[in-house]
């Protein structure tokens, strides 16, 4: 699915199939199979992405820990009842939604004062989020699985959010070649110092938070 950093996805060649397919670290064990089986709500609506995150939230607890940021496959996750942060639970949703029959593709994004600071040279940590595309009642919407936010009106042809660029989409972190958090952070930094930020045209924007 990954076409490269800064390269979208070939949206009219869409095949629902391609989007339901599982990464090396988005494959379900049984626990997540059964997990997505459990979930009520039709595929046409918004009800079952709802009730995934409301699932995750009340059966895995947060833990900060930086350094196992983006090594962990979602059976990594789920066994260890815990998220890390945003990236870990965008993987562990899309994983269950796309068991729940839900085409979803994984979004990663730069904060844009992060691109600000950095082309400043200030001397700042990376901040970014994940999001997920979801394919629902025959159109995609914008899905902030932490953040509980859902944005159906969205041009997923644009890759600025207002807050956030996006720089990659995929089946997951590891399509990317990205699999520890000191790779993300070199290859953010390296790809914001040079691209050109007037290829970002303006946005769509996850600012209303969840709608339902």
């Amino acid at each position: 699915m990954f076409k490269g950093f800064f390269e979208n996805i070939n949206y009219s060649k869409i095949c629902e199939n391609e989007f339901l397919e599982s990464g090396t670290q988005t494959e379900p064990n049984l626990r997540i199979k059964k997990i997505a089986e459990s979930i009520e709500g039709n595929n046409n609506t918004t009800i079952p992405i709802i009730r995934i995150i409301a699932w995750i939230k009340e059966n895995l607890e947060y833990k900060r820990i930086n350094e196992i940021k983006f090594r962990r496959t979602a059976c990594d996750i789920i066994e260890s009842k815990f998220y890390s942060g945003c990236s870990d639970f965008a993987l562990l949703f899309e994983t269950i939604a796309r068991k729940k029959g839900i085409p979803t593709i994984h979004v990663q994004t730069a904060k844009k004062k992060f691109v600000e600071d950095l082309r400043e040279s200030k001397s700042i940590g990376v901040r970014g989020h994940h999001f997920c595309e979801c394919f629902v009642d025959n159109k995609w919407i914008l899905v902030d699985p932490l953040g509980e936010g859902i944005l159906r009106d969205y041009d997923n042809s644009d890759l600025n959010l207002g807050q956030y660029y996006v720089f990659a989409k995929s089946t997951d972190i590891f399509e990317t070649g990205i699999t520890n958090i000191e790779e993300n952070n070199k290859i953010i930094k390296n790809l914001f110092s040079a691209f050109d930020l007037e290829k970002f045209h303006p946005a769509n924007s996850m600012e209303q938070g969840i709608s339902r």
